[in-house]
This record gives C-alpha cells, structure tokens and sequence, in this order.
C-alpha cells in the first residue's frame, strides 16, 4: 500500500522521470499518425482526381476515403494506447509499486503542463490562420 509519494525514493523519482516523459512519447506518436494518415489520404486523393476531372468523370469514392482513414486510425493508435495501458503494468510489476506511483505522478503533472501548451499553441495556429486569411 502506497501512502505517500516521496521523491526522495530512487524508485519513485525513476517513476517520475519516465512519467514525465510518456505525454511528450504520447503526443509524438499520435502526431506522427495524423501524418501517416493523412499522407495516405493524399494518396488516395491524387489517384482520383484525374480520373473525376478527366474525360472519364468517374464519381469520387467517398467509401474507400473513409475506409483510409477509418483503417489509419485504428492502426496507427496501438502504440500510443499500448504506452498509456501497458506502461503501469510494466512499472508496477516490474519495478515496484513506488516506481508505478511515482509513473503516475509525473505523468499527471506533465499532462497539465502539455494540455495548458497544447491549447495555447493551438489559439495561437487559428489566430494566424485567420490573420492570413483576412489578408
């Protein structure tokens, strides 16, 4: 049984690196995916195009974008979810409960720090999307 959370604890505080550190692992990993996705979505799309603007006027294939990017998503998120699932299994079990508390521990308190970044970058992407798109 876990009462406290003591830095001091040489397990605890490797908890609270590698804690610290899955947010960033997370974000990357589901960023790279949404390139992933989308260059396949790219793909898919320059090999329709000619065929709906040429003399064939083929009908765009909504089914296979959406299957695209239906199979993108499901694919390319094991990995993250293997890392949120798998990773207090892996310290709890492997290292102990105080490495585990002290995963979760970090973990939590680098989350915030990322969310609070995350949203302000995003205003900030809009602001200038929209300042662009005013001219």
């Amino acid at each position: 049984k876990v009462t406290s959370v003591d830095i001091l604890n040489p397990w605890v505080f490797t908890g609270l690196l590698f804690g610290a550190m899955m947010p960033y692992a997370f974000a990357a990993w589901t960023m790279k995916s949404v390139g992933t996705a989308a260059n396949d979505m790219v793909k898919e799309c320059l090999q329709q195009f000619p065929k709906i603007m040429g003399p064939e006027k083929m009908a765009p294939d909504y089914e296979r974008c959406i299957r695209i990017s239906t199979e993108a998503s499901l694919r390319e998120m094991l990995a993250p979810g293997a890392l949120v699932i798998l990773s207090p299994l892996v310290a709890g079990f492997g290292f102990g409960k105080n490495c585990c508390a002290g995963l979760l521990s970090g973990a939590l308190v680098s989350s915030v720090q990322l969310a609070i970044s995350m949203s302000n970058t995003g205003g900030a992407w809009d602001n200038s999307k929209k300042y662009i798109s005013a001219g």
